[in-house]
């Protein structure tokens, strides 16, 4: 499956990234910016599992950087089946910005995978996404309600907002619960999927594990029942590895089938 990358990159850090993707073999497009790239630092605990991260605060995008990028977009949307939308949005980008790329999306056909969080993901929802990925907290503050006291998980309601959001226009949503799971959506079904027991190392990566094997999903029309196991399993082996390493398909093929699903 041929993946472009995208966004925007700048400065010595910009440069030192970039360098990092070249032991990667998918397409790479940045636009380079005259602002510099942050640094997200994440510190794990290896005795007690907490992970506390030390984000910068990034570059503030011009209007002119963010009319080039929609150039760039555009471009892209005219060959691409599929685009991912993740991560916080920079200084300077409205918070519509997301919803504005999805829009763009959908007036060519091509679906969207939104993974945000609060003013973005509320924004991008309304520009009525192909599917949604957030985590329990992220969908807690989309929602304005609370589903976990951190003991138990309250999935009557999660499903009934779920079905609301279905009524706006998502086709797909993928709610992941840490250790308690996750939650899909799709044709009509709602299945909860436990995750495959593992050493966790670190979860770093594990959400955007997930984004990534639900748009293979997608992609492939996979039904939902594999599509809630594929994701799950891609989020449990990577929260096996150390730091922001991510599980390869060949290994998620191998264990998926081992995910313990049921209808609610």
């Amino acid at each position: 499956m041929e993946q472009i990358a995208t966004g925007f990159v700048g400065g010595a850090n910009g440069r030192l990234f970039m360098d990092l993707l070249d032991d990667y073999v998918f397409r790479k497009d940045f636009l380079v910016i005259s602002g510099e790239t942050r640094i997200n630092i994440k510190v794990i605990d290896i005795r007690t599992g907490i992970v506390t991260e030390i984000n910068e605060p990034g570059p503030v995008i011009l209007k002119e950087e963010a009319e080039k990028f929609t150039e760039l977009l555009m471009k892209y949307l005219e060959e691409c089946e599929l685009v991912i939308l993740s991560g916080s949005l920079p200084k300077g980008l409205p918070s519509d910005f997301y919803g504005r790329c999805i829009r763009l999306a959908s007036g060519m056909k091509v679906r969207t995978v939104l993974d945000a969080d609060g003013e973005t993901l509320r924004h991008g929802c309304g520009a009525r996404p192909f599917a949604i990925k957030p985590n329990i907290h992220e969908f807690e503050r989309l929602t304005g309600k609370t589903f976990s006291d951190y003991k138990e998980i309250n999935y009557k309601e999660i499903k009934d907002e779920i079905k609301s959001l279905h009524k706006s226009g998502i086709e797909l949503i993928l709610v992941s619960l840490g250790d308690k799971g996750s939650i899909l959506s799709y044709r009509n079904k709602i299945y909860h999927a436990m995750p495959i027991p593992v050493q966790i190392k670190s979860t770093v990566a594990s959400g955007d594990a997930m984004v990534a094997a639900l748009a293979y999903c997608i992609i492939n029309d996979f039904p939902p029942e594999k599509t809630a196991r594929i994701t799950s399993a891609a989020g449990s082996l990577t929260a096996a590895l150390d730091g922001s390493d991510m599980a390869e398909w060949e290994d998620i093929k191998k264990e998926y089938d081992k995910v313990h699903i049921e209808e609610i």
